[in-house]
């Protein structure tokens, strides 16, 4: 009960730390948003939060509490976190493709010879494309999964954990923006047959423009994924594997899954293979921070209103 209630707590201090401290840095770095879209997306997060939550509360359902709060606030988190990712490239520090590519060579790694085979086999690229579009949905699914079987301390980890994935990822970058693999090798997505391609280079024109381009005005119809170092998508991977773990008969289907799109960031997303190490590392720092605030931390307000909501079911 501790667990899931600090756990809880955690995670609204990181969605209002967020909203606290991001808009400050976007107008440090003079990121120009439109705060439209954005505005949208927190107000129907923060409408579900409170609305389904209350529905939830009144009729005494914890694990359907647990659903609105996680989604809620993961839907909150969205805005704050996308423009954080655009505020580390705003700060225009020199690419550092060239360094990536250098440590990837030390892994021995030869990322065309990689690509050549993979596009040689089309159910492998097909697979891959599916497990890299997977991303979004294991984020809404696993914490209804994880609430649903009553392991609601998880749920709240899994959604907070991706919170401080995105903020560590943000932070890293800042000292090692990329363009990516696709747009270091002149690779165009129309020379491959069976990978997609496009996914590798569709986030660099929005890269380009809010370093160069002092009119660029951030919206989220337009926003993209544009962290190249550490791989997000590795570490969710990794994030999602491990909060699946203690749910049985789906653990190994999804583990499988989150193999799949940690190789599929490297066709996909056009990233390098350290930024998957690198996106690793960062996921099991994220999953061992979280879960040490989760055992250890002292929220005592949050943690005796979560007790004496439990107690009245």
């Amino acid at each position: 009960m501790a667990a899931t209630a600090t756990a809880r707590a955690f995670l609204i201090c990181l969605t209002t730390f967020a909203y606290v401290i991001v808009p400050i840095l976007a107008w440090l770095v003079d990121l120009k948003v439109d705060p439209t879209a954005f505005m949208q997306l927190s107000a129907f997060g923060l409408t579900f939060l409170v609305g389904f939550g209350l529905l939830c509360h009144w009729r005494r359902i914890p694990s359907l509490l647990c659903i609105a709060e996680c989604t809620g606030l993961g839907l909150l988190l969205t805005s704050p976190l996308v423009i954080s990712t655009y505020v580390a490239f705003a700060l225009k520090m020199p690419l550092q493709d060239q360094h990536l590519l250098q440590l990837d060579r030390v892994l021995g790694i030869d990322w065309p010879r990689l690509i050549s085979f993979v596009d040689t086999h089309p159910l492998l690229a097909k697979s891959l494309m599916l497990a890299y579009q997977a991303f979004h949905y294991q984020l809404l699914f696993l914490p209804v999964l994880l609430s649903l079987c009553g392991d609601r301390s998880r749920a709240y980890q899994v959604v907070a954990t991706y919170g401080l994935i995105c903020v560590i990822a943000s932070v890293i970058t800042i000292w090692y923006p990329a363009l990516g693999t696709y747009t270091d090798f002149s690779l165009r997505p129309g020379d491959l047959k069976n990978i997609n391609g496009m996914l590798g280079v569709e986030y660099v024109p929005q890269i380009m423009a809010v370093r160069d381009n002092p009119d660029f005005v951030l919206r989220l119809e337009h926003a993209s994924g544009i962290i190249s170092f550490p791989s997000v998508h590795a570490a969710v991977a990794v994030l999602c594997s491990w909060g699946a773990w203690t749910v049985r008969w789906v653990k190994f289907p999804i583990i499988l899954l989150n193999m799949l799109m940690l190789l599929s960031a490297i066709t996909e997303g056009g990233h390098y293979v350290v930024d998957l190490v690198a996106g690793i590392g960062v996921a099991g720092f994220s999953v061992a921070s979280v879960l040490l605030i989760s055992r250890h931390g002292n929220f005592p307000i949050y943690r005796s209103q979560f007790r004496r909501a439990a107690q009245q079911t």
